[in-house]
């Protein structure tokens, strides 16, 4: 078996994790396991030792199952409630006639060099797109005739406590990591044809306890986003509206919860499915407003040809869509995989973000320009041509 690869998705309620290996050119699912995390609350790493004995348990889990076969190197996926994402811009001016390799490199450094921000970890460094002489947008501006060129990137930060503690956390269980990725990336990548980036989509994330969202149009990222609010706060909001039990709230929520319109309630069944509605309803017009709100702040709001895209565990309610739909004046559907589809992890709804990390890491196993603090600077240019 060769390149075999651990694929880590970290949430605040469970790690879930599979490892892949290639046997003759074709993939092969080794091992998936799925755990309640513990030590980790919130973005919050409240006991190192617990995450290191789950990291490392399912590490030795793996080694035992495949004969003494070793971990090659892992991926980490990431959702962070205290997420940064910030636009920047840099410039410089073309000294002959074209634009030279040596131009991209100076503005890549220079714009790793000012991204650096205290008590936060620079994870990711994404391009959005180079501007040649401050009209035209490229992604390949090389050999190109200019006296000027920009380029803008989007840097995503998480907390250096929290960072720090991760990759200690892996360095004890003996595991390479060799990136660390939002997400919300992962998810746009894997979900967004050519054409959805170029009307205008929103691609909406609910997970746990954070909803991620991102919107693209013109095949460029327009804007990214979080907000601390997830499906578990809607089990809460039944747990205190209800005054029953967390886990009763869950169940609820899962065997009964729906978002109703108010002419479709049966007022005389016993449980009060009208209340429980408006309970659950409430906390995703919640999200779907304040996600509204963003697109109102750049002139986006009703105004996407690319429709509204749902993905994650929280999109799973009962009428969603239609909710969705009423608020954000578009059509809504639910993202769908445009990639590889690999057995017993593609087709489960809690593993799906798995097989797109591995997918991302098959296609950019060459680059990691953007892996700041892990990789080091390589082929930016590549990457430009592999995002489109």
């Amino acid at each position: 078996m060769q390149n075999i690869k651990a694929i880590f998705d970290i949430g605040n309620g469970y790690i879930k994790w599979a490892v892949f290996g290639e046997d003759d050119g074709n993939t092969v699912l080794l091992a998936k396991e799925k755990t309640k995390t513990r030590g980790l609350r919130k973005g919050k790493i409240l006991d190192s030792d617990d995450i290191t004995k789950i990291i490392t348990w399912m590490n030795e889990r793996f080694i035992k199952k495949l004969w003494g076969d070793f971990i090659d190197e892992a991926i980490v996926g990431l959702s962070h409630p205290e997420i940064q994402r910030e636009r920047v811009t840099e410039h410089k001016r073309i000294m002959g006639e074209k634009i030279k390799e040596d131009d991209i490199t100076h503005l890549s450094k220079v714009i790793h060099d000012i991204s650096q921000k205290t008590n936060f970890e620079t994870l990711k460094i994404m391009p959005v797109y180079w501007i040649v002489d401050e009209t035209k947008k490229e992604k390949d501006p090389i050999d190109l005739q200019a006296k000027k060129l920009q380029l803008v990137a989007d840097v995503f930060r998480i907390p250096k406590n929290f960072y720090s503690g991760l990759s200690d956390t892996f360095d004890k269980a003996w595991i390479n990591v060799v990136d660390i990725v939002p997400n919300i990336l992962v998810n746009a990548e894997a979900t967004l044809d050519l054409d959805q980036k170029d009307l205008g989509t929103l691609l909406i994330d609910i997970g746990t306890n954070q909803t991620s969202y991102v919107v693209y149009e013109e095949w460029y990222p327009l804007l990214y986003g979080s907000l601390p609010i997830g499906s578990e706060d809607v089990t809460k909001d039944i747990s205190i509206g209800l005054q029953i039990e967390i886990k009763e709230a869950e169940r609820l929520k899962k065997e009964l919860g729906n978002i109703i319109k108010e002419s479709d309630r049966d007022l005389d069944t016993e449980i009060d499915l009208g209340f429980l509605s408006d309970i659950i309803t409430a906390r995703y017009e919640e999200i779907f407003e304040k996600i509204n709100d963003e697109l109102k702040q750049i002139e986006r709001d009703g105004k996407l040809a690319g429709w509204v895209l749902l993905v994650g565990w929280g999109t799973k309610m009962e009428n969603i869509k239609q909710l969705a739909k009423e608020i954000f004046k578009l059509a809504v559907f639910d993202a769908k995989d445009r990639h590889l589809h690999i057995k017993d992890v593609s087709d489960n709804k809690q593993f799906v973000t798995i097989a797109w990390l591995y997918t991302r890491s098959k296609k950019y196993k060459t680059q990691t320009w953007f892996n700041i603090g892990i990789g080091r600077m390589k082929n930016i240019i590549q990457f430009f041509k592999d995002l489109f």
